[in-house]
């Protein structure tokens, strides 16, 4: 007959038998507490013990813990052995997507691709999210928590410039007009480094501890006017709801140096909202601007004022903000007079108030110039829809820094300085918490001036038709994502 033993009797008994380790009762749970080579010394002893039933009885009590933090240190181990081998694939799939880039809700060949490879490593997928979404799941061989794993897909009407042999020679019409189109912000880069991120872990599934989702994004950089996508369009759709991840981790690469990995908790990046401003003036011959109204007068003067609202106009010193304008588009040839005109742009704010504050100050603005040039002038604000604010969970990020320093050994950076960048991640982590970071892409030694998102530092970057990956920070990269995920159910 065996008798329960109290937990101070069992610590009582290891100690009489194993006086080198370090035992205490914490919240109703026995601690071992040493170095790994002691502990995994103490669990091969009670293997062996099988005529000491205590020991037995303690080493059924233990068997889960020391396991567990076996199987954690083996994930990783098993992703320093097999990295090498792994890296030439990201590479090579990140030179294909951005030799064959694709404007939002239009990654037919990426998503194509990203299925296909998924399904060759017996990852469950579905497709068709959002237009060109997928999602994959990868159930881990251990209980615990779905852990979501994001990148976005789509590139930008930006013709390439790098001179690199796979650089994209793609082109399509966008707003009408004749474009190249180039992965100027780094999504090729992201969607290789979560293939094999994917394609590691399907191998190792044994060892996660939950599940693992992938989300695979169309549309970050903003869907086409009049069709929705992206982050809100693949939750609108039920996404969370049938896969219920507890948590969701992104990254994005930048000029910073290579294979930092930055982190901001916090208001991490900024809310974006685009605006329109329309301009409608009475067409003249150019010869005779006396003839009609100017709306390219107008244009001019509505630019120089809109750089006002933030030099001038409202308080920035607590609260970030950026008004930018991006676009003009008017006339037909030098000796015409148009009729119309417009300009588009973006605002970036980190406060509702403060985003309400910028938007009335546009629309006096516009209300004086038109008051002032006799033109008629409309402003739409948030066309094609509006992104949040990136919040960055004080808690996970607490949690998690360790993970992301372990997978970048002294390049791991916490900052305090929020960017004016902004992401549709926003509306993830709205939904649970999140954790975005940044992952350097520069060459090694150069751009080393820079320690953020934007920073000027000589090294062209992102939405630059010269911003170039360094493919040799990718596998930082993948040690994030695989840190994060076998890290995070020990801590939560």
């Amino acid at each position: 007959m065996t008798k329960e033993l109290t937990g101070n009797e069992i610590k009582s008994a290891i100690n009489d038998k194993f006086n080198d380790l370090v035992i205490s009762i914490e919240n109703d749970h026995l601690v071992i507490k040493n170095d790994k080579e002691k502990l995994l010394d103490f669990f091969n002893s009670l293997k062996t013990e099988n005529k000491f039933n205590l020991v037995m009885k303690v080493s059924s009590l233990f068997l889960v813990i020391l396991i567990s933090t076996n199987l954690s240190a083996e994930l990783k181990s098993k992703l320093d052995r097999q990295i090498e081998e792994l890296m030439p694939k990201v590479i090579e799939w990140r030179h294909d997507i951005h030799q064959y880039p694709e404007l939002g809700n239009r990654e037919f060949r990426t998503s194509k691709k990203i299925e296909e490879h998924l399904v060759s490593l017996g990852i469950e997928v579905e497709t068709k999210i959002a237009y060109t979404g997928l999602v994959g799941l990868i159930k881990g061989g251990k209980p615990g928590p779905t852990i979501a794993l994001r990148a976005d897909m789509d590139a930008l009407p930006v013709e390439e410039k790098t001179g690199l042999p796979f650089a994209s020679k793609v082109r399509t019409t966008y707003l009408g007009n004749d474009v190249g189109v180039m992965h100027a912000c780094g999504h090729d880069a992201h969607v290789a480094i979560l293939m094999g991120v994917a394609e590691f872990l399907a191998k190792n599934k044994s060892d996660i501890k939950g599940n693992i989702m992938l989300i695979f994004q169309p549309a970050e950089e903003g869907p086409p006017e009049d069709e929705g996508g992206g982050a809100k369009m693949m939750l609108e759709e039920g996404i969370f709801e049938r896969y219920k991840p507890e948590v969701i981790f992104g990254l994005h690469v930048t000029n910073i140096p290579n294979g930092v990995l930055l982190v901001k908790s916090g208001p991490a990046m900024a809310a974006a909202s685009s605006y329109r401003i329309k301009i409608k003036g009475v067409q003249a011959h150019g010869s005779t601007p006396w003839a009609g109204i100017d709306p390219i007068m107008a244009t001019s003067q509505l630019i120089e004022s809109l750089n006002t609202v933030v030099s001038r106009r409202i308080n920035i010193i607590n609260n970030p903000a950026v008004v930018s304008v991006g676009m003009i588009k008017t006339g037909t040839r030098a000796n015409i007079i148009p009729e119309d005109s417009m300009l588009m742009g973006t605002i970036r704010t980190f406060d509702p108030e403060l985003r309400k504050e910028v938007y009335e100050e546009i629309e006096q603005i516009a209300a004086g110039v038109a008051v002032g040039t006799g033109t008629e002038i409309t402003v739409e604000f948030d066309v094609g829809g509006f992104f949040p604010v990136t919040y960055n969970d004080p808690k996970l990020v607490e949690a998690m820094k360790g993970s992301l320093a372990s997978a970048s050994p002294g390049k791991f950076v916490e900052s305090d300085i929020p960017v004016t960048g902004a992401e549709d991640f926003s509306y993830f982590s709205q939904e649970i918490p999140g954790l975005y970071f940044w992952l350097g892409v520069n060459k090694p030694g150069v751009g080393l001036d820079a320690v953020n998102f934007g920073d000027r530092s000589g090294v062209p970057g992102n939405h630059s038709p010269y911003f170039i990956v360094d493919d040799s920070a990718l596998d930082k990269g993948v040690r994030a994502f695989v840190h994060l995920v076998d890290d995070y159910p020990d801590k939560f």
